[in-house]
C-alpha cells in the first residue's frame, strides 16, 4: 500500500511539472508562474510539490542586482517579452547563466529554448559544479537530434552521472546566418522520478 502512495506522490508531482511547463509555453501567466529572466538565480516555476520546472523568460526587466543571463559570444540585447540575439562572425551566440542555480538544475532531463525563426543549427549546454571549475557538455543537438517542438527546441540531456550540483549553465547557439533572432525563454525539464 505504501508502494502504491508513493507511485501516486510521484506521478502528480510529474504531472504538476509538465502541466507548469506547458502553460509556460503557452504564456499563460499566473501566480504559479513566476518569470525569472534576469534574477539573481532560478525561480522555480510552479509551488510544491513541482519545484524542478524552471524558466528564465527573457525582456523582463533587470533586476536591481544586474545578475542575469550575459553574452559570452555574440550580444544578448533585452527587448520587450524576448531579448535579441546577435550572432559573432562564426554564427555563434554563447550564454551564460547567473550564478547560484538552484539544486534542482542537476536533475534536468531536457533544456527547451524558445528561439524565433529558422536557422538555428547547433545547442550545447554545458555546466560548472563552481566558479572555479571547468565547463563539462550535458547537452549537444544537431541535425534531427534538435528537435523542433511547439514549445521551442528541445535538447535531450547527455546520459550519465548527476550527482554534482551546478552552480552555472552555458548555452551556445549556432546559427546558419549571423542574422539576429529572438531569444523568448530558456527552460529546465525534470527527470521523471
Amino acid at each position: 500500500m505504501e508502494n502504491v502512495i508513493a507511485q501516486i506522490r510521484i506521478e502528480r508531482r510529474w504531472i504538476a511539472a509538465a502541466l507548469t511547463v506547458a502553460a509556460m509555453v503557452a504564456g499563460i501567466e499566473s501566480s504559479t508562474l513566476v518569470q525569472a529572466q534576469s534574477a539573481p538565480a532560478a525561480v522555480p516555476a510552479a509551488p510544491a510539490p513541482a519545484r524542478d520546472a524552471l524558466s528564465w523568460n527573457f525582456g523582463v526587466a533587470q533586476s536591481a542586482t544586474g545578475e542575469a543571463w550575459t553574452a559570452e559570444r555574440g550580444s544578448l540585447t533585452l527587448g520587450n517579452g524576448e531579448a535579441r540575439l546577435k550572432p559573432d562572425a562564426n554564427r555563434r551566440v554563447v550564454l551564460v547563466s547567473p550564478p547560484g542555480l538552484p539544486e534542482a538544475v542537476r536533475h534536468a532531463e531536457e533544456f527547451v529554448v524558445h528561439v524565433s525563426g529558422t536557422g538555428l543549427e547547433r545547442v550545447r549546454i554545458q555546466a560548472r559544479r563552481d566558479a572555479r571549475g571547468g565547463w563539462i557538455t550535458i547537452a549537444d543537438a544537431s541535425g534531427t537530434a534538435l528537435r523542433e517542438t511547439a514549445d521551442g527546441y528541445a535538447i535531450k540531456r547527455n546520459p550519465g552521472a548527476r550527482d554534482g550540483s551546478i552552480e552555472r549553465l552555458r548555452v551556445e547557439f549556432t546559427f546558419r546566418t549571423t542574422n539576429p533572432r529572438m531569444l523568448t525563454r530558456i527552460a529546465v525539464i525534470p527527470a521523471r522520478p
